[in-house]
C-alpha cells in the first residue's frame, strides 16, 4: 500500500514536469511570449510603463495566473504586468498579431509607447468584460523591448466567494495564422468538452436506465447520478470560457465545484455498494471535509487556496483503499475497482512518457502534433473512464449472467410445462369422464335439497307464525284485563242509564200541571253524559282489539308516522298484565322515564310492537326468576326514551339474572334459548333484531352483567 502511494505521488510529480515542458514548446513556438517570464506589481502607476524602469523587485507571475477575487493583490481591482521581448531574426520586419485573450480591460504599452487598448464595449455599462483582440505588431531590430500591460477589471457581484478568472493570455502569431490557429483551438476545446459530456450523459442515462430494470441494485442509480454530475461539470467549465460577468462566471463556479465534489463522493459511494462494505468513520470524515470545503468557498473562499486538492484527493486515497481490501476478497468481481484503477494509472504513466516524448524530440515531431494530441487525448480517457466505465461493464456482467441464468431456467420451465401439458391432458380425458357422472349426482342430489329447501322455508314460516302467536299469548291475558275495565264501565252506565229511563218515562207520563221540566231536563242530560261515556269506553275496547288484530295478522311492511311513547307504554301495560295474569303472585316495580315532545317517527307500528313484547317479556321473565332465588329481591323494569343525535332510543333494563358472557354473543341467533324447553322458541331476539336493524336500519344492542342487570337499547334513525 505505501509503496503503491509512493508511486502515484511520483507519478504526479513527473507528470507536471513533463506538462510544463509541452507547454515551454508551445510558448516558444509563438515568438518568445513565455508565461513564467512576467513581473507582476498591484496597483496603478504610469512610470511603471517606461521601459526604463527597473522591475526587478518585482514578483515573478505569469499572466495567465487566475486571479482570486479575496486575494489581497487584487484589491483595488488593477496591476502591471512586464516582460522583455528579445525578437528573433526570423520574425523582423514580418506581419505579426498579438493574440489578447482577455476578461477586463487593459492598455499594452511597448518600449514606454501606448501602443493598444484592448477593452470590451460594454465595460463600463455592466456588459461583458470577455474579449479577444488581434493587435498588429512589427519588430524592426533584435534590440531589447519592453512590453508592459496595464491590466484591470470591474467586480461584479459574485454567488460564491472563491470565484477566480483567467486574467489575460497574450501570444505572437503570424497575420496569415492567426485565424486558423484560433478555429483549430475553438474546435478542439468544444470537440473535447462534447465527447466528454456526451460519453457521461450516455453512461448516465445508461444506469438510470439499469436502475429503473431492477431497483435492488443502488449502485446503478448513484453511478447514473454521479456521471449526471460529471457531465455538468464538464458544462460548467465549457460555459466558464464564455460568459462575460464576474456573476455568471461565479455562478457557473459554483455550479462546477458543487458538482465535482458530489461526482467524487457519489463514486466513492459506488465503490462501498459495489463492495458491500459498511461504510466507516473514515468515509464520514472525507464526506464532512468535502462539504465543509465547499461551504468555506461559497462563504468565505478557498480554504486551502494552493492546497484545494486536498479533499479531492482524500476521496482518491479512500478508493484506493476500499479497493485494495477488494482486491483481497476471494471474489472475482470484488477485484474490479482495483484493476480498474490500475488501467487508470497505467494510462497516466504512458500519458508521462508521451509528453516526455514530445518535450525531448519537438524538432522532429512538429508536423505530427495533430496526432500526439489524438493519443494525448486517448490517454486522457483512459485515465478519467477507467474506472467508472469498469464498474460499468461490470454491472453489465451482471446483467448478462442474470440473463443467461434466467434463460436457462426458462428452458427448464418450458420443458416442465410441456411434460405437465400431456399430464394435464390425461387427467382432462379422465375429469370429463368423471364429470358426467358426477353432474347426473349433482343433478339428483339438487332435486332433494330443494325440495329439503322448500320443506325448511315451509317450517321456517311455521316458526315465525308460532312465535307470532306465542307472542299474542302472552298478550292475551293481558289484552283480557284492559278490555274488562272498559267493559265494566259501559255495563254500569248502562244500568245507571236504564235507570232514567224509566225516570224519565214516569215523569212524562204525569199530567202537564205536575210535570217537573227542570227535572226531565237533568234526566236527559245526565243520559247524554252516560251515553257518552258508554261510546267512550266502547271505543277504548275496539282500540285494544283492533291492536291484538294488528299484532296477530302478517305485517304489510308500511311504515307509518307513530308517537314512540304512546306505542311503547301501550305494549308495557299489556306484557305486564298479561304476565301477571298467569302469575298473580308476580309484582315489579315499572320506572318510565319518556322523554317529552318526542317527534314521531316512520316505522311498522305492529313489527315494532313484536319487538317491544319481547324484550318486555324477556326481562319480566328475568326478574321473576330472580325473585324465586332471593326472597327480598324488589323486581325492577326501567323504561326510557329519548332522542340523541337525530336518533330515537328506547332503553329496556331490568336488575334480573342478567346473561353470562359466554352466552352473550349468542342472543341474536335464531332458535338459541336458555329458557326450559316448551318456554320458548329461540325466535324471539332474533326476529327483534332483524325488524330492527333490517327492517328499519336501527342498531338492536345489549349491555349486562351476569347477576346484576341486563339492559337492551333499540335506536331507530328519525326519517
Amino acid at each position: 500500500m505505501n509503496r503503491l502511494l509512493f508511486w502515484v505521488i511520483f507519478a504526479g510529480l513527473i507528470t507536471n514536469t513533463a506538462v510544463g515542458q509541452v507547454v515551454r514548446i508551445a510558448s516558444e513556438s509563438s515568438l518568445e511570449l513565455g508565461r513564467d517570464t512576467w513581473r507582476f506589481m498591484p496597483g496603478d502607476n504610469k512610470h511603471w510603463a517606461d521601459s526604463a524602469f527597473n522591475d526587478k523587485s518585482w514578483r515573478k507571475q505569469s499572466i495567465e495566473t487566475a486571479i482570486e477575487l479575496n486575494d489581497t493583490l487584487w484589491q483595488k481591482n488593477q496591476g502591471w504586468f512586464r516582460q522583455s521581448l528579445h525578437p528573433r531574426t526570423g520574425v523582423l520586419k514580418k506581419d505579426l498579431r498579438l493574440v489578447v485573450k482577455q476578461f477586463g480591460s487593459s492598455e499594452i504599452y511597448l518600449d514606454g509607447r501606448l501602443f493598444a487598448i484592448v477593452k470590451p464595449a460594454h465595460f463600463d455599462s455592466g456588459g461583458s468584460q470577455r474579449i479577444i483582440r488581434f493587435v498588429p505588431i512589427q519588430f524592426t531590430d533584435t534590440n531589447q523591448h519592453i512590453l508592459a500591460v496595464h491590466y484591470r477589471f470591474r467586480r461584479d457581484p459574485v454567488v460564491q466567494a472563491s470565484t477566480d478568472i483567467s486574467p489575460l493570455s497574450l501570444h505572437l502569431q503570424d497575420a496569415d495564422e492567426v485565424g486558423s490557429s484560433l478555429v483549430d483551438e475553438t474546435e478542439w476545446s468544444a470537440v473535447l468538452a462534447g465527447c466528454l459530456i456526451g460519453v457521461c450523459g450516455i453512461l448516465a442515462l445508461l444506469h438510470f436506465l439499469f436502475y429503473r430494470a431492477n431497483r435492488s441494485q443502488p449502485i446503478n442509480r448513484t453511478l447514473a447520478w454521479g456521471m449526471l454530475f460529471f457531465a455538468l461539470t464538464a458544462t460548467m467549465a465549457e460555459l466558464n470560457d464564455y460568459v462575460g460577468t464576474l456573476t455568471y462566471v461565479s455562478l457557473t463556479d459554483l455550479i462546477s465545484d458543487v458538482s465535482l465534489h458530489a461526482a467524487f463522493v457519489l463514486f466513492l459511494t459506488a465503490v462501498y455498494q459495489y463492495l458491500h462494505l459498511r461504510r466507516s468513520w473514515i468515509y464520514y470524515g472525507v464526506i464532512i471535509t468535502v462539504v465543509i470545503d465547499q461551504l468555506y468557498r461559497i462563504g468565505i473562499g478557498s480554504l486551502l487556496k494552493e492546497f484545494g486538492w486536498i479533499p479531492l484527493s482524500l476521496i482518491i486515497l479512500d478508493y484506493i483503499r476500499i479497493s485494495w481490501l477488494g482486491r483481497k476478497m476471494n471474489d472475482e468481481d470484488a477485484r474490479l475497482p482495483w484493476n480498474s484503477l490500475k488501467a487508470s494509472l497505467y494510462c497516466f504513466l504512458l500519458l508521462i512518457v508521451c509528453a516526455l516524448i514530445l518535450a525531448i524530440a519537438e524538432s522532429a515531431i512538429k508536423g505530427l502534433i495533430e496526432y500526439i494530441l489524438v493519443v494525448f487525448i486517448l490517454l486522457v480517457a483512459g485515465v478519467l473512464f477507467s474506472i467508472p466505465v469498469g464498474l460499468s461493464l461490470s454491472l453489465v456482467r451482471d446483467y448478462t449472467r442474470t440473463y443467461k441464468a434466467l434463460g436457462n431456467n426458462l428452458r427448464e420451465v418450458e420443458q416442465l410445462s410441456a411434460r405437465t401439458l400431456a399430464q394435464e391432458q390425461e387427467k382432462q380425458h379422465l375429469l370429463a369422464r368423471q364429470n358426467e357422472v358426477l353432474e347426473e349426482q349433482v343433478h339428483a342430489r339438487t332435486a332433494e335439497l330443494h325440495q329439503s329447501l322448500v320443506e325448511l322455508r315451509a317450517t321456517q314460516e311455521q316458526l315465525v307464525q308460532r312465535e307470532k302467536l306465542a307472542s299474542l299469548g302472552e298478550l292475551t291475558a293481558g289484552i283480557a284485563h284492559e278490555i274488562q275495565n272498559p267493559l265494566n264501565f259501559v255495563n254500569n252506565f248502562a244500568e245507571v242509564s236504564v235507570e232514567l229511563v224509566e225516570e224519565l218515562n214516569e215523569e212524562r207520563v204525569k199530567p202537564t200541571g205536575e210535570r217537573d221540566e227542570e227535572l226531565e231536563t237533568d234526566l236527559l242530560s245526565d243520559l247524554s253524559q252516560n251515553v257518552q261515556k258508554i261510546s267512550d269506553h266502547g271505543k277504548r275496547a275496539a282500540s285494544i282489539v283492533r291492536g291484538m288484530l294488528q299484532h296477530s295478522r302478517v305485517s304489510s311492511g308500511q311504515k307509518q308516522l307513530t308517537d314512540l311513547n304512546a306505542l311503547v307504554d301501550e305494549y308495557l301495560r299489556l306484557a305486564y298484565q298479561g304476565l301477571r295474569a298467569k302469575d298473580k303472585s308476580f309484582n315489579a316495580q315499572l320506572t318510565t322515564n319518556f322523554a317529552p315532545n318526542l317527534p314521531t317517527v316512520n316505522i311498522v307500528p305492529e313489527d315494532i310492537g313484536r319487538v317491544l313484547v319481547n324484550l318486555f317479556n324477556n326481562a319480566f321473565y328475568a326478574v321473576q326468576q330472580k325473585s324465586k332465588v332471593e326472597p327480598d329481591f324488589v323486581p325492577t323494569v326501567w323504561i326510557q326514551t329519548a332522542q340523541v343525535d337525530g336518533q330515537l332510543v328506547i332503553r329496556i333494563k331490568d336488575n334480573g339474572l342478567g346473561i353470562p358472557d359466554e352466552v352473550r354473543q349468542k342472543v341474536f341467533q335464531p332458535f338459541f334459548t336458555t329458557k326450559p324447553t316448551g318456554e320458548g322458541t329461540g325466535l324471539g331476539l332474533s326476529l327483534s333484531y332483524d325488524i330492527i336493524v333490517k327492517g328499519h336500519g336501527g342498531l338492536l344492542s345489549v349491555e349486562t352483567e351476569a347477576g346484576e342487570f341486563t339492559e337492551f337499547t333499540v335506536t331507530l334513525p328519525i326519517e
